[in-house]
């Protein structure tokens, strides 16, 4: 583990900040463009990512056919099988008309629009998670299988949103030498959450829940639960996914599936130190396995670190052993 602000900064040929933080996610176009879409908005690059069109002004919103807005937070884009076919899957708040219940002061779900011209007009949305199931997801994480299989890992949330005592603030942060301070990031929950996996094999047109329960840790019998919550999948070989996991354990956890995302393993954990924060996966395209995530060590979280360092890590066997660990970006 190193402290350095970017362990090989030689080799970055260009930094791009865009104000969107965790709702940002791209594809690559069959004319060579690459996509960005994020919250409402949307812009491309000619140049492999060196530098972007801008529009996010408001009156050049993405909307749909209806004329109602595409998108919302937790964007997620994927390529599909046409020609400048694209999806795009964003959470979205919920309606009083869906559930016979009273919604959720956050209840939210996922929905899915479809573009046949690369983004430039989009389609009504399909609901992806199903009504009165609270749902939540990461960004940028919607995976088309080698199979045609679209899977989207999300997760649900439920119980009381109030803290410790039951205050209301801080509602994150850090114990810091024995007193609890607050932070601006999203660092501890104190809903209970678990994972599960939509997926569809008509383009987005319909979707279905993973077919064996929410994917929650439990390593002991006898120990209580603990959440998991935004997750990132890849494909490691055809049918064979890999899942990793946010959640409170010091470690990054991970779930397999062997039939393309409908039934999955316990997670384990991982050997990649982590606080409270969410990883992404991709495969590379000589089948490595790329992952970047917040690193940070037991006496790093100890001391009340939090997200100071990104760190990137590789597979050479499918996610059993990670080596190649590099810094993107460090504060220490």
């Amino acid at each position: 583990m190193s402290n350095v602000p970017m362990t090989l900064p030689e080799l970055a040929i260009s930094i791009q900040a865009r104000p969107f933080g965790h709702n940002s996610s791209f594809v690559d176009l069959e004319d060579g463009r690459i996509i960005h879409c994020a919250q409402h908005v949307r812009e491309w690059s000619d140049d492999g990512g060196l530098t972007w069109s801008h529009t996010w002004h408001e009156d050049e919103w993405m909307v749909d056919t209806n004329g109602d807005a595409v998108g919302n937070s937790e964007t997620s884009l994927v390529k599909l099988s046409g020609r400048s076919e694209i999806g795009l899957a964003a959470r979205c708040p919920d309606e009083p008309s869906d559930t016979e219940y009273a919604v959720p002061a956050q209840g939210h779900h996922f929905k899915f629009w479809r573009s046949t011209d690369g983004g430039e007009t989009w389609q009504p949305p399909t609901r992806m998670s199903p009504p009165g199931l609270p749902t939540a997801g990461l960004q940028d994480t919607l995976l088309r299988t080698s199979s045609g299989r679209i899977v989207l890992p999300v997760f649900m949330s439920i119980g009381q949103g109030s803290g410790p005592d039951d205050k209301t603030e801080p509602m994150s942060g850090k114990l810091v030498h024995n007193q609890f301070v607050g932070t601006a990031g999203h660092f501890f929950d104190p809903h209970y959450s678990c994972n599960y996996a939509l997926y569809s094999d008509d383009e987005g047109r319909s979707w279905q829940m993973n077919k064996d329960g929410a994917i929650m840790i439990l390593l002991d019998w006898n120990a209580v639960f603990s959440y998991a919550n935004e997750a990132s999948v890849t494909e490691v070989k055809p049918g064979r996914l890999l899942m990793m996991m946010r959640n409170p354990l010091g470690r990054l956890f991970q779930a397999w599936s062997n039939d393309n995302g409908e039934t999955w393993t316990r997670p384990q954990p991982t050997l990649l130190a982590s606080s409270t924060c969410p990883p992404q996966i991709r495969t590379l395209p000589n089948g490595h396995l790329l992952c970047v995530w917040n690193q940070e060590s037991e006496q790093e979280i100890r001391s009340g670190f939090n997200r100071t360092r990104i760190s990137t890590a590789i597979s050479r066997d499918g996610g059993r052993v990670w080596e190649f660990f590099q810094n993107v970006q460090s504060i220490h």
